[in-house]
């Protein structure tokens, strides 16, 4: 092989390395609570399994899509809930692609009266590859778009490294607040065989509920309630903050959000820390939950990125048991 070749090709794996994924990001965080964090599973009174898509930034092409199931349930009399969530993320032209497998388990315990708290932990694996056979070296160019000349390009490179999580809930029938971090260990996502290790990433979240009217037999309809909320994440030098709200009305939900940190934090002059809008519709009946957004960005990628579509459904199964001592329900959104 010519020396541009091996030149050409060491490039090639230096960019596969440094091109580093985002971490899972969903504007409907809710409908993906084990992604948001461990010490919400088996939080809901019920089972659950939920499938999540993401579309961002359709106008570039090869930008992020993301896939996510998850599936949680409670076990009441050991105050555990276990669950599993498996997801992929993908962009590029090389088909940069990070895979996550995160079994979790909560313990759940009350505090006094009105207020619970849970911790969870998640030890997961992460799977990272990129195939070069998606690739397009120079010598292609040069040639017409002919098949690429460097050697061992058919190989899919990939690394599997460990990936731990782990954090805690406190709410009551009003209100929730968590924090959790993910990456504790720091694993080495490297594909190529140098050190590039995954930083930790910390989540807050937190919100109110406020019941407007309640909802009867004869009145259905007349069931109302607002939920206001945040979400804060921070990884390394970066951060963003989610505050919005939802107003919830018989089986339907609407939703606004904005993200970003305008005022407090601007990376570098003239770009400023104002990421998007959001906006969502939910319906929810009979167990089934399903949710539309769409991410209206407002930051310089405005005219190029055509924003972010995400879908989200889920479903609640309660089995008839017997009598056993009520639970308190986490007073978030379900999108």
């Amino acid at each position: 092989m010519k020396l541009y070749k091996y030149i050409l090709f060491l490039i090639a794996l230096f960019i596969a390395n440094i091109a580093t994924a985002q971490d899972l990001h969903f504007t409907q965080f809710y409908a993906a609570p084990l992604n948001l964090n461990p010490a919400f599973t088996g939080a809901d009174i019920c089972s659950r399994v939920s499938f999540s898509y993401r579309n961002q930034w359709p106008g570039i092409s090869k930008a992020y899509k993301t896939f996510m199931v998850s599936g949680d349930h409670y076990m009441n009399k050991e105050h555990l809930g276990v669950g599993l969530m498996v997801a992929t993320d993908e962009a590029g032209s090389s088909q940069l692609r990070t895979t996550i497998i995160n079994p979790s388990v909560a313990y759940e315990m009350d505090i006094n009266r009105t207020t619970t708290f849970r911790f969870g932990v998640q030890p997961g694996i992460g799977i990272r590859s990129v195939n070069y056979t998606k690739l397009l070296f120079g010598d292609q160019i040069a040639r017409g778009g002919d098949v690429a000349s460097v050697e061992n390009s058919d190989i899919i490179k990939s690394k599997t490294y460990l990936d731990a999580n782990a954090g805690f809930l406190i709410f009551n029938s009003a209100y929730y607040f968590g924090v959790s971090a993910s990456h504790l260990n720091q694993p080495n996502q490297s594909i190529v065989g140098s050190i590039s290790k995954l930083p930790i990433k910390y989540n807050a979240q937190g919100g109110r509920t406020f019941v407007i009217s309640q909802a009867t037999t004869r009145a259905p309809f007349a069931g109302k309630s607002v939920n206001l909320a945040f979400h804060f994440r921070g990884q390394n030098k970066f951060d963003q903050l989610d505050i919005g709200g939802y107003y919830n009305q018989y089986v339907f939900t609407l939703g606004m959000w904005y993200r970003g940190i305008p005022i407090a934090k601007s990376y570098k002059p003239g770009y400023g820390n104002s990421d998007a809008l959001a906006f969502l519709i939910g319906y929810k009946k009979d167990g089934i939950n399903i949710g539309y957004s769409y991410d209206l960005t407002i930051s310089k990628l405005t005219m190029v990125s055509n924003g972010a579509h995400e879908i989200t459904v889920s479903y609640q199964y309660c089995p008839p048991r017997k009598k056993v001592k009520p639970r308190r329900r986490v007073a978030c959104a379900k999108f």
